[in-house]
């Protein structure tokens, strides 16, 4: 006991230390505290909740999804309310499937609770479970029929189950209880995208949380840019970034004297090299005007047909230099990135990658799948190139006669760099590919294949190794 109790009381002594060192900015430090305070007393639900949660802020996403898994083995939970807090902690780290055994124990525990009934609800979608997540939301309706986030998990739920006309009722309903929630709004953007209607889905889209600069310009409100420069922000994924980078090339956007990008820093030297004018997210630019990229489509009044369907808007010096008698090579990416918190739905185990490699000898086969482990690779010939930024990635892609990919950023990369590009997307995909079909203005050298049912990554990799062996690469 004795012990314990000295644990304990190191433990929030590393903690106090801990929580200085983020006060003054070293996170690093705060990290390595917070850490040995877990060590000291491994079975404090707080400490490993507070190590995730600095985790999180410094960007060590997987890191903190680790913390809170080792949580559920070595932490005391004992009660309902411990078992929540953890389970919220989980969802909120992006692994809510983690947390479903939490709020099964907290629904057994308070069956007429409503908020038990949709916690459980969002961590079985976030399992990918949305049948019985739609059990569950509809119990914790009954209870409490008008309640705004139960109304969103429910909303959310049906567009998991492909029923995105349902699923924007339910999202209207949450609005009327609570309209000035981003959340409802920014998901009704995404319904109104996939049900035809891009108007409503930009306007929804300017809830959600905006870029700003480090300086004092001015949000550009769609007047006239002559004279003037302009700051483009980037933001969310790089994927996003590739994707509305078209919209920088519209004649109101290049009246400006000068147009910035600011994108991520990994990104800048391929822009510039394709004639942007880039900088990393959080330079200091001097500008009269700024504009977040995502909010271009609303600004402008345009969607996606105002530029040449033919006309690649992403282009590197000397791109061309394919031979057209050399051996076919065709690039796959089965993964996205793992931190993502939908990767789980995106993404293709590697096993399933190898009978596509097999069944065509004539191809080589390139992996531009980065940062996998030799073990890792579905087995099979492979060429690898040597890793580098997102520069070296298109020049990769541009020696390539086919990219076939899961949909994550290397996929909008090859579709502004207008090469053959085919993509493979779950059953309900993200917004932008709407809800049917096997093209994409967004892309015209894109081809989408689709998952027939949930899951069935098997069909998907059948009909791509179909149109491989008759197309004309």
């Amino acid at each position: 006991m004795t012990t314990l109790l000295s644990d304990d009381t190191t433990a929030i002594t590393l903690c106090a230390e801990g929580a200085l060192l983020a006060e003054a900015g070293d996170a690093v430090g705060a990290i390595a505290c917070y850490q040995r305070a877990v060590e000291r007393a491994p079975s404090r639900l707080p400490l490993h909740i507070i190590l995730s949660n600095a985790q999180q802020l410094h960007g060590e996403v997987l890191e903190a999804r680790a913390t809170l898994r080792r949580a559920i083995r070595m932490a005391d939970r004992p009660d309902a309310d411990a078992e929540f807090t953890l389970g919220k902690a989980l969802v909120e780290a992006g692994a809510g499937a983690d947390a479903v055994s939490c709020f099964r124990r907290v629904r057994a525990a308070h069956p007429g609770d409503p908020a038990a009934a949709a916690a459980l609800a969002a961590a079985l979608r976030d399992a990918q479970q949305p049948d019985d997540a739609w059990i569950e939301v509809q119990h914790a309706l009954r209870l409490a029929p008008s309640d705004a986030v139960t109304l969103l998990t429910a909303a959310l739920i049906r567009h998991d189950l492909g029923d995105f006309a349902d699923a924007l009722s339910l999202c209207e309903k949450s609005l009327t209880v609570r309209p000035e929630s981003s959340s409802a709004r920014v998901t009704r953007g995404y319904l109104r995208h996939l049900l035809g209607d891009a108007s409503g889905g930009w306007s929804d889209f300017e809830s959600r949380a905006l870029p700003r600069p480090e300086t004092n310009a001015q949000l550009w409100a769609g007047e006239s840019l002559v004279g003037r420069t302009l700051l483009l922000l980037g933001e969310q994924g790089v994927g996003d970034q590739f994707q509305f980078l078209r919209y920088a090339q519209h004649p109101r956007i290049l009246a400006a004297d000068r147009v910035v990008i600011a994108c991520q820093a990994e990104a800048v030297s391929l822009l510039r090299a394709a004639g942007f004018d880039a900088v990393a997210r959080g330079a200091i630019v001097e500008s009269e005007v700024y504009a977040p990229l995502l909010s271009l489509p609303m600004l402008l009044g345009e969607d996606v047909a105002w530029r040449s369907a033919s006309e690649p808007y992403l282009r590197l010096p000397g791109a061309d230099r394919r031979d057209p008698q050399r051996v076919r090579r065709v690039g796959v990416v089965w993964a996205g990135n793992p931190a993502h918190r939908n990767d789980a739905v995106r993404s293709i185990a590697p096993s399933l990658i190898h009978s596509l490699l097999h069944t065509h000898p004539a191809v080589q086969f390139v992996c531009m799948q980065h940062g996998v482990a030799d073990d890792a690779m579905p087995s099979g010939t492979w060429e690898r190139p040597a890793p580098g930024d997102w520069l070296a990635t298109a020049s990769q892609l541009n020696a390539l006669d086919l990219l076939i990919t899961v949909d994550t950023g290397i996929a909008h990369l090859a579709g502004a760099l207008g090469m053959p590009v085919w993509i493979l997307l779950p059953q309900v995909p993200d917004w932008r590919w709407g809800s049917s079909g096997n093209r994409t203005a967004w892309y015209p050298t894109a081809r989408l294949f689709r998952q027939p049912v949930r899951g069935d990554w098997a069909r998907v990799l059948t009909n791509v190794s179909a149109a491989l062996s008759g197309a004309v690469l």
